[in-house]
C-alpha cells in the first residue's frame, strides 16, 4: 500500500469516467456502472475489479465517514481500470487478520490490484486501485491466484 498521490506519469488521461455517491447507490448499481465503462466484458480481469470495486466501496461504507464518492475510469487507453473511492474519514485502511467476520478485503485488494494506495486530502481521503484490463498480467498476484481458480475448476469438473 501507498500513502503517495498515485503516479500521473503511468496514468495517462482517462479514457472514460463514471461517479456515483456511495451513500445512495447500491452495490448492483455501482458493478452495473462499472460493467457498463468496460463494455459489457466478463471475463476474468472485470471479475477481478468488481471484487475489488465492492471491497473499496464496502470499506467507505463500514469504516469511513460521508459524503463518500466513487470514481471509475478507464485509463492507458482503456487498458487499466482506476477505482477511487473518497471518504470523510482521515483514518487509514489498515489489514486485519481475517476471521469469521472479515478482514480479507484489503488482502484481496493487494492481491488482485496492480497497485493501490491512499491519497489524503484537506477533507478527505481518496482509497484508490488500479487494475489491468488487458495486457501482460500485472495486476500483482493475480496469475498466481488465477492459477488456483482454473485449478479449482479443473478439480471441481472432474471430481477430484
Amino acid at each position: 500500500m501507498s500513502v503517495e498521490p498515485r503516479s500521473t506519469a503511468r496514468n495517462t488521461r482517462e479514457s472514460y469516467m463514471v461517479v456515483c455517491d456511495v451513500d445512495t447507490a447500491t452495490f448492483a448499481e455501482v458493478r452495473h456502472l462499472l460493467r457498463d465503462l468496460v463494455g459489457g466484458r466478463d471475463d476474468m480481469a472485470v471479475q477481478d475489479a468488481l471484487l475489488v470495486t465492492d471491497e473499496l466501496v464496502s470499506n467507505a461504507r463500514r469504516h469511513g465517514l460521508g459524503p463518500r464518492q466513487c470514481r471509475l475510469a478507464l485509463i492507458d487507453g482503456g487498458r487499466r481500470l482506476l477505482v477511487e473511492v473518497d471518504d470523510a474519514s482521515f483514518a487509514p485502511p489498515r489489514k486485519r487478520t481475517p476471521d469469521l467476520s472479515g478482514g480479507r478485503g484489503l488482502i484481496l485488494i493487494d492481491r488482485l490490484a496492480a497497485s493501490w494506495g491512499v491519497q489524503y486530502h484537506a477533507d478527505h481521503k481518496t482509497v484508490w486501485a488500479e487494475l489491468v484490463l488487458d495486457g501482460p498480467g500485472n495486476n500483482r498476484n493475480a496469475r498466481h491466484l488465477g492459477a488456483i481458480r482454473a485449478s479449482t475448476s479443473s478439480t471441481t469438473a472432474t471430481g477430484h
